[in-house]
């Protein structure tokens, strides 16, 4: 008997119609009724009685129903408990893109750790999509990381945490370095260093949109890193510029320079994502620290 038996059962006693029931957990009416018939074999029992218009419990059926609550019960608290329990013991491991979380994350562990002191934290350097194929394989706790809408989060929790816009990153040499401020058209004839999509899902056309938006032209973008570390070696190795999410701070890699941009760009959400069975307490403390940071 598997928790699939269980489940269909319970779901044709509170229908009392196997059609109702097998459209309920979106399964063909032959397996329900298969498996129903198997369940009445391993129990011995006659479960239901069929009728013209649906069917009706037995009393037998009646009895294990009581049960079946019971052991879906069971399982759910089941579930939820060891969802409250980080992926290591007492290891919160927290997923991060360097940039712009980098800036605040290091202050914001240190009060995490002052109220939970038995807790350990672990961070690890990730892009948006492998922090959730980690999350999947419960390699991390918590995934932050700046959302262009490309990652699928339907299966987690999720809340946006700030509003971060796009600056510009350029070689020191390049003859805008100097600058406190340019225009996006200051950039319209250099060459962008993209982002590999399978790593940063949607973050080039955010550039492009950008681009479009505020200074009129579509980037040439001929190279795609795989990383931010990459992208601040291609630009410092005077291959081409990029825009980054980030607030000016938290950044310093030899032979890059930060640059506002003038125009008023679309914002930026940046996001966290947990499992949804995670302990929400643990989440909530760290995310208010997070916030609290980012707003001093």
């Amino acid at each position: 008997m598997e928790l699939r038996h269980i489940r269909y059962f319970v779901a044709a006693a509170e229908e009392l119609n196997i059609s109702r029931a097998s459209r309920r957990l979106n399964v063909s009416q032959p397996a329900m009724s298969h498996l129903i018939h198997d369940l009445e074999e391993e129990l011995e029992a006659v479960l239901f009685v069929r009728e013209r218009f649906g069917i009706r419990l037995t009393a037998a059926g009646e009895k294990f129903l009581v049960y079946a609550h019971q052991i879906i019960d069971l399982h759910n608290e089941a579930v939820r408990v060891v969802g409250n329990i980080p992926v290591s013991g007492n290891i919160l491991n927290i997923g991060f893109v360097a940039l712009p979380i980098i800036s605040c994350l290091g202050a914001a562990l240190r009060r995490f750790r002052e109220s939970n002191p038995r807790m350990s934290v672990k961070i690890h350097e990730l892009s948006p999509a492998d922090q959730v194929r980690a999350l999947r394989k419960k390699q991390i706790d918590v995934a932050l990381f700046d959302n262009h809408g490309g990652v699928a989060l339907d299966e987690f929790e999720k809340t946006a945490l700030f509003e971060i816009h796009l600056i510009a990153v350029i070689p020191e040499t390049h003859y805008l370095a100097g600058q406190k401020q340019i225009s996006m058209k200051d950039l319209a004839k250099d060459e962008f260093i993209g982002y590999r999509e399978d790593s940063y899902p949607k973050r080039n056309q955010a550039i492009i949109s950008a681009c479009l938006a505020a200074g009129g032209f579509k980037p040439d973008m001929h190279y795609h890193a795989a990383s931010v570390v990459e992208v601040l070696a291609m630009i410092g190795s005077g291959a081409g510029v990029s825009l980054l999410p980030n607030d000016g701070s938290g950044i310093s890699h030899p032979g890059v320079t930060l640059i506002a941009i003038k125009e008023r760009l679309e914002p930026i959400l940046f996001t966290a994502a947990w499992r949804r069975n995670y302990n929400r307490l643990i989440i909530d403390q760290l995310l208010g620290h997070i916030k609290l940071q980012t707003s001093e």
